[in-house]
């Protein structure tokens, strides 16, 4: 079983990988440390792995100075958010989990070390970006404020200047990111008015199945009175409804299993919620 400093060396090695530093503060706010036992940790892992870093007083924080090849952990951006935005989990060991493999998207940390910069410091971003709509390469400004894990991809929810609205922009269609921190996002994610928007999404079994089968799946969906509510906003309902298939129905209703409540979708369809509504 992994050690506490396991854990805290492979939480320094995702940050240098992805961010480029460590902010001391931070790790030792995550993990509930001492200020003196958070530097104890950090200093052993910078002797230990002989890392080439510099004091940035500006961003209190240990910043790469030359490459770094990471010994602890994968170079999968998925493992740098379970560890660094995900809670910690000491209990279990992972010979007793077994994950469902899924297709690695193309993430570069030298691509992504800007993008989580502009959405901790809200900065616009200059991308060149992979527009399937528009079938080319476009050139835009856009001001990120979160970053979005869909179950198969990530997405960066941000300002875009040119279309005067908040999109979604996959990170694996991002070519290029310049940051330019003399423009200041003056547009938040307090402004993104979907992204404040609460929705909820009320699910119930199919009634084309049994009424024993029916009980089972409420069971499994952990139902009241056959019904389950899962609050989103409205800038990310249509990725769950994607992700829980109910965005078509499945002509056997054994693969189905769960549908929207019919008066939730006309809901979400008369506040013109839904892709498909």
């Amino acid at each position: 079983m992994a050690t506490k400093e396991d854990d805290y060396f492979r939480y320094f090695e995702a940050l240098l990988l992805w961010e480029g530093q460590i902010q001391t503060g931070l790790f030792q706010h995550k993990f509930g440390l001492s200020r003196p036992s958070a530097s104890k940790y950090l200093n052993r892992f910078i002797d230990e792995q002989a890392l080439d870093l510099y004091y940035d007083e500006s961003e209190k924080a240990h910043c790469l100075a030359s490459p770094f090849t990471p010994q602890l952990i994968s170079e999968n951006f998925t493992e740098y958010t379970q560890r660094v935005a995900e809670p910690h989990v000491h209990q279990l060991t992972q010979n007793h989990l077994s994950v469902l493999p899924l297709p690695n998207r193309k993430l570069e940390p030298q691509l992504l070390r800007p993008i989580l910069t502009a959405c901790r410091k809200l900065s616009a971003l200059d991308i060149r970006y992979q527009s399937i709509k528009h079938n080319s390469e476009t050139e835009r400004i856009i001001r990120p404020h979160s970053l979005v894990n869909t179950g198969l991809r990530f997405h960066l929810r941000a300002y875009c200047e040119a279309s005067d609205s908040y999109r979604d922009f996959s990170l694996s269609r991002i070519l290029s990111a310049e940051l330019d921190y003399k423009c200041k996002a003056k547009m938040s994610q307090q402004d993104d008015v979907s992204w404040q928007t609460p929705v909820e999404l009320v699910i119930m079994p199919d009634p084309r199945l049994s009424h024993y089968a029916q009980q089972v799946i409420a069971r499994d969906f952990n139902m009241q009175n056959q019904r389950a509510t899962i609050v989103t906003n409205a800038a990310l309902i249509n990725y769950l409804i994607s992700i829980l298939r109910l965005d078509f129905q499945h002509p056997n209703p054994e693969a189905q299993q769960i549908v929207i409540v019919p008066e939730c979708y006309r809901e979400l369809s008369a506040r013109g919620h839904l892709w498909n509504g």
